[in-house]
């Protein structure tokens, strides 16, 4: 990602700090100081953005992981993700409160939803390719926005109940996973 994008995410994340979706502009998002992106013509894009930019801070954070097993990988890579949003939890909650009443419109954002998973499983070392590896993927995509939910609604400084909450969704993947080998 490059750096305009990064600064482009960030404006963004901060100025939902004290804006609503509905009243955020691309004009409050993309002012002068900042060289206007080409890929960045429509709202949307401003999200489809902040997830590359999620994505790019997850990358980063995941060097320090530790080779461990599958659940393990996915646990941390996962709850890293978790930690990236929480540094701006009130914009993100803001989004999905958004997107959550109007739930067509995510999805123009699935490809990108997507894109994330998939970085998060070869993050995790989780094989996505094949037929299993869609399987894997979708279980994966479904894990996510469970916990997510857990996470939207997760009070404690430590996100103790998202912790909770995803290792019971793995468990159960993990269960549903052994019909696939």
């Amino acid at each position: 990602m490059i750096d305009s994008e990064k600064k482009i995410a960030e404006i963004t994340l901060k100025k939902l700090q004290n804006k609503s979706w509905d009243r955020l502009t691309l004009d409050d998002v993309l002012n002068k100081s900042i060289k206007t992106n080409k890929f960045i013509k429509t709202k949307i894009d401003l999200l489809k953005n902040i997830n590359r930019y999620v994505d790019d801070k997850l990358i980063e954070r995941s060097k320090n992981i530790e080779s461990s097993s599958s659940k393990d990988m996915l646990f941390e890579v996962l709850m890293a993700r978790f930690d990236i949003l929480q540094e701006n939890r009130v914009s993100f909650i803001k989004i999905f409160k958004k997107f959550k009443k109007s739930p067509k419109k995510i999805l123009a954002l699935f490809p990108s939803f997507l894109e994330s998973m998939i970085v998060t499983a070869e993050l995790a070392k989780l094989n996505v390719n094949g037929l299993k590896g869609s399987i894997r993927l979708k279980g994966l995509f479904f894990v996510y926005f469970l916990t997510f939910n857990s996470w939207a609604n997760d009070t404690t400084t430590s996100l103790e109940k998202t912790m909770n909450a995803l290792d019971n969704n793995l468990d159960q993947a993990e269960k549903f996973n052994k019909y696939l080998k």
